[in-house]
């Protein structure tokens, strides 16, 4: 396959969308009365939490905390469907059977009755939205929103399972139906898709979208002799709080006592692909062994490129160069090392924020209401975000312009149900109907209307009153725990958590001047307090000291990153990406 073709491919997916038939999937039902709890006791993640329509990604392991197979389980009613790759379902099925009592469970492993179709990209939803609308029917409302939902559909004449899924990074939907309708539903796919620039992307361009987007491959990336902690499957897959399962001892202490030897990590490297050591090679850096390097590809969309590594703890800090060799006489490469993913698309609701700003400025320039642009921008901004008001509001209110009075309506009444307080919703409505000549429906709209704002009112100042009464409460609460923390440090000034805990007080009382230089010594103290890091970040940049706010997070991460504290790791990971981002209005690609 050409290299243009691969790039036209991987800009499909990364701007518009991209569809592919994934033949190795496996597809496992489990049904039974006690497939929720046995399933509890053998996986990583809550199963009992889950309920119809959910899922998440999940993992079995062994008694070492090895990885013996990852996956996503979903609900749907009383049964349960395991979604992963055939060549973890055979041992997975094997070590899930052997584990199987007295317990009322059934396993079918259905993947030979199925077929998995995959579309990825940031135009997805409202792709597929466009082929489920109809009369009195938004086709937004009929796909899985939450991450790793399901949601049965029929589209054309297919029946078809729809999953949230993702394996570039961008939004994604995986398709499952019957056998022999795979590859008639892709081409239908692409024939509808031709105006929205859909591609049919092959397996060279798969393979760079995925390593883009941090998502380690099964039998290339790890295996059955990796433990989960030293993969970024971590992130997602286990919930600590949910008791015994196999392997949960080794992952609860690992979290416990610090992170593993060797981490998943990017590599952003510098020079051509063919500089870099064969995936597998041993890494050295600085005279040393450094890690293990695994999937390696060039990135059109980065220009760089790429490879994931295992690297060990004095190696892995985010945004550090260093020469890495195979160690046997062969090239050097310079490379910066990355938090993965690489690539992380806009958030929906960012995405969904941008086409509604342009459609208001399609709609400005529109003076004698002709150009459907901005209706098409706002229905395409409630496929990804469909309970943003303000985009039910002002596409209703476009609609009624351009004459089509019974689908603005429509949309009014769609934002009326999504809120039944809003105001403006009532007095559209009311508006539209007078347009109709429905006085009587007007003027109860109207009524609607000004009994809500009454409401509202009262409520204000309800809510005033209870937001001073509860920051009365935070701040005699701070003032106490400082009175606290004072004599602890009385007596050890020396003490991290009471320094931490003398500068996170004084952050509740928004004095951030006095809350910097105990946070300052609390990560003086402990050099690797992520949360210390984290809140230090915060306060500098609450005053305005973005260029010692970048400084603290970047020194946080570095810390979190050594420890294995992902959630304070990602949430500084974030605030340094908005620091470090120009101020230019966020546009859609």
């Amino acid at each position: 396959m050409s290299e243009t073709a691969v790039r036209e491919e991987i800009h499909a997916v990364r701007h518009g969308v991209g569809v592919w038939a994934w033949e190795g999937g496996a597809f496992v039902r489990f049904k039974g009365r006690d497939a929720a709890s046995w399933l509890q006791t053998q996986s990583t993640n809550d199963v009992l939490a889950l309920e119809s329509g959910q899922g998440h990604a999940n993992a079995v392991l062994d008694r070492k905390g090895r990885v013996q197979a990852a996956f996503t389980l979903h609900r749907w009613e009383d049964e349960y469907w395991l979604i992963t790759d055939r060549p973890q379902a055979v041992p997975l099925l094997q070590q899930l059977d052997a584990h199987l009592f007295i317990e009322d469970v059934t396993i079918a492993d259905a993947s030979d009755e199925v077929e998995h179709v995959v579309v990825q990209g940031p135009q997805t939803l409202p792709f597929l939205a466009s082929l489920l609308e109809g009369p009195g029917t938004a086709g937004a409302t009929l796909l899985p929103r939450e991450r790793h939902a399901c949601q049965p559909i029929e589209v054309w004449d297919f029946q078809v399972l729809v999953f949230d899924y993702s394996v570039t990074g961008e939004d994604g939907l995986l398709l499952v139906t019957e056998t022999g309708q795979g590859a008639p539903l892709a081409e239908r796919l692409l024939q509808a898709g031709a105006e929205w620039g859909l591609r049919r992307i092959n397996p060279e361009a798969r393979e760079v979208l995925r390593v883009e987007a941090g998502v380690p491959a099964f039998g290339q990336d790890y295996d059955s002799t990796y433990r989960l902690a030293e993969t970024t499957l971590e992130r997602e897959a286990v919930d600590y709080d949910k008791g015994c399962f196999l392997g949960q001892e080794v992952v609860a202490r690992q979290r416990a006592y610090g992170a593993v030897k060797q981490a998943l990590m990017g590599l952003v490297c510098e020079g051509a692909l063919e500089r870099l050591p064969p995936p597998n090679a041993a890494l050295y850096a600085e005279g040393r062994k450094a890690g293990i390097i695994k999937s390696r590809v060039y990135s059109p969309t980065l220009e760089r490129v790429l490879a994931l590594a295992y690297l060990d703890k004095n190696h892995r800090a985010p945004g550090r160069n260093y020469a890495f060799s195979d160690g046997e006489g062969g090239q050097t490469f310079q490379a910066e090392v990355r938090v993965l993913p690489f690539h992380e698309a806009k958030s929906r609701e960012e995405r969904a924020q941008a086409l509604y700003e342009r459609a208001l400025s399609h709609f400005q320039e529109d003076a004698h209401d002709e150009d459907n642009t901005a209706i098409e921008l706002l229905k395409k901004a409630l496929a990804l975000h469909p309970t943003y008001e303000d985009a039910y509001e002002a596409l209703g209110v476009i609609l009624n312009r351009h004459g089509r009075v019974d689908e603005a309506i429509r949309y009014m009444k769609g934002l009326a149900q999504l809120n039944p307080d809003c105001i403006m919703a009532h007095t559209n409505l009311s508006v539209f109907y007078v347009s109709k000549g429905m006085i009587e429906e007007a003027e109860q709209e109207k009524a609607q209307a000004a009994l809500l704002e009454m409401k509202q009112t009262l409520e204000a100042r309800k809510a005033e009153e209870l937001a001073a009464e509860e920051r009365r409460r935070i701040v005699e609460e701070a003032r106490e725990r400082i009175g606290m923390f004072k004599e602890v440090l009385e007596l050890d000034p020396e003490d991290a958590l009471a320094t931490f805990g003398m500068g996170s007080a004084y952050m509740q009382l928004n004095d951030y001047e006095s809350a910097v230089p105990y946070l300052e010594k609390a990560t003086q103290l402990q050099q690797d307090y992520s949360a210390a890091f984290l809140n230090l970040g915060k306060c500098l940049e609450f005053l305005g000291q973005a260029g010692e706010a970048r400084r603290a997070f970047r020194a946080g991460i570095e810390a979190a990153t050594r420890k294995g504290d992902f959630m304070p790791m990602r949430e500084m990971e974030r605030r340094l990406k908005q620091l470090e981002a120009p101020s230019d209005p966020v546009t859609l690609g």
